[in-house]
C-alpha cells in the first residue's frame, strides 16, 4: 500500500494526555508514523464544546508542535453542520481512493458503534484501529460480536497493505481521565499538571479558559 492515513477524531475540550498516549500507543503497535487529529465543530453525540473552535485548535497546534506524530485537519471545523465520520471517511476516500484509511477510536465507541450515522458504511471506507487497556477484556453487543468476527484481524500489517475493512484491538495504556472531569478540575481552579501537555496548560491559562462552571 503506497499511502497510509490515520486520523483521529474528538472534540478535544481540552485535548489531554489521555488521548495523546493512547493513540502514540496504538500508532506504534501499528507502525504509523503520523496521525491526523480531526478536532469537530459541531459533536453529533453530545453537547457543544464549552470552548470556541480557535480555542481548541490553538491548543491542538501546540501539541502537534512537541508530539511530531500529530498534525491537524481542520476540515470538520470549517463545517456548519454536525460531524459525522462517514461524511469525513468519504472526503478522505474521494481525496486518495487507494490509500489505506485507519481511523482510530477507544473502545467505548466501539461498544457503540452500531449506533452511528450509517455504521454499516465505515469498514467499507476504512480500517478501525481501537485503543483499549490491554489488561481489561470488553463486552459486546450481538452486532458489535458479528462485525468482529467478520472484521478482526490479530496482524497490524493488515491496516497497511488493504486499503479498508480490518479491525485491529491494539493494547494501549488506560485512560484515567476525561476531559469533563478536567473541565470540572479546571473550573474549580486545578491545574492537573500531569493530565495535560504543559503547553496545552500554560495556554487555558492564560486564556483563563474553562473557569466557569462545567
Amino acid at each position: 500500500m503506497s499511502e497510509v492515513i490515520a486520523l483521529f477524531g474528538g472534540t478535544f475540550d481540552p485535548v489531554h494526555m489521555g488521548h495523546l498516549h493512547a493513540v502514540s500507543d496504538a500508532a506504534k503497535q501499528v507502525g504509523l508514523t503520523k496521525v491526523h487529529l480531526l478536532p469537530c465543530h459541531i459533536p453529533p453525540h453530545k453537547s457543544g464544546p464549552k470552548v470556541s473552535a480557535e480555542h481548541r485548535l490553538a491548543m491542538l497546534e501546540l501539541v502537534c508542535q512537541d508530539w511530531p506524530l500529530f498534525s491537524v485537519d481542520k476540515r470538520e471545523l470549517e463545517r456548519d453542520t454536525p460531524s459525522y465520520t462517514v461524511e469525513t471517511l468519504r472526503q478522505f476516500r474521494q481525496e486518495s481512493p487507494k490509500a489505506a484509511l485507519v481511523f482510530i477510536i477507544g473502545m467505548d465507541s466501539l461498544k457503540s458503534l452500531d449506533s452511528w450515522y450509517h455504521w454499516p458504511e465505515l469498514l467499507k471506507l476504512c480500517h478501525l484501529l481501537v485503543c483499549q487497556r490491554g489488561d481489561c477484556p470488553a463486552e459486546f453487543n450481538p452486532t458489535i460480536q458479528a462485525l468482529l468476527a467478520q472484521h478482526q484481524t490479530d496482524n497490524p500489517e493488515r491496516l497497511k497493505d488493504t486499503p479498508y475493512g480490518h479491525i485491529l484491538l491494539a493494547a494501549t495504556r488506560a485512560i484515567h481521565q476525561s476531559s469533563t472531569a478536567l473541565r470540572q478540575t479546571l473550573a474549580q481552579g486545578g491545574h492537573e499538571p500531569d493530565l495535560l501537555p504543559p503547553a496545552v496548560l500554560a495556554y487555558i491559562q492564560q486564556h483563563k479558559l474553562y473557569q466557569a462552571p462545567c
